[in-house]
């Protein structure tokens, strides 16, 4: 039978949490109408499982884990297959430097870029592939090291920073594109960004 003071330690634990395993479920479940339920899910395998916690270690990466747990599981359940080539490995020069021109643009005013974006951003980051995003998202929104990810996800040192690079690339192309798309950039040879 479990005390009181178990389920208040768990709580404890948990409340700084609520909104980043949210968020974090809200970027990598597939169907959106499964948010609060994975989340929900997560947390009550953690409270079943929370007499294995071990005193002292980080509840925010064990709860993270079995969070990824609850994702892959709700994930392979709905069928929907996420496999996404990375277009941009055949480029003909001239995209490449109208990319690099565009992406040097952004770094000089980001702010008139990051007024203009909308959701398209958001389905960029639903293109790259499911691990990428787990670890683009679990190293930048959550600020997990390399080596939690990789512990977490169960994934060599290596991989982690080649999904997180990998995946910073393709939000990089897909930023530049939507700039030149809405012409918050100018193409090489113009004077000045419409």
């Amino acid at each position: 039978m479990r005390h009181t003071h178990d389920s208040d330690r768990f709580l404890a634990l948990l409340e700084p949490l609520r909104d980043s395993l949210h968020r974090f479920a809200l970027r990598n479940v597939w169907r959106r109408d499964q948010v609060a339920d994975v989340v929900q899910e997560a947390v009550m395998t953690a409270w079943r499982h929370f007499h294995k916690f071990e005193e002292g270690t980080n509840f925010r990466a064990w709860m993270f884990k079995i969070l990824l747990n609850t994702l892959y599981r709700v994930n392979r359940k709905s069928h929907r297959a996420r496999e996404v080539g990375f277009e941009g490995d055949m480029f003909d020069a001239e995209q490449v430097v109208e990319r690099e021109s565009a992406w040097a643009s952004i770094l000089e005013n980001p702010q008139r870029v990051l007024e203009a974006l909308d959701d398209r951003v958001i389905t960029a980051l639903a293109t790259l592939a499911p691990t990428e995003r787990q670890c683009l998202l679990l190293r930048l929104l959550e600020d997990f090291s390399y080596k939690e990810i990789a512990d977490q996800l169960d994934l060599p040192l290596g991989t982690v920073m080649s999904h997180v690079y990998r995946a910073r690339m393709k939000l990089r192309e897909r930023l530049a594109e939507i700039a030149l798309e809405e012409r918050l950039v100018g193409s090489p040879g113009d004077e000045e960004p419409v």
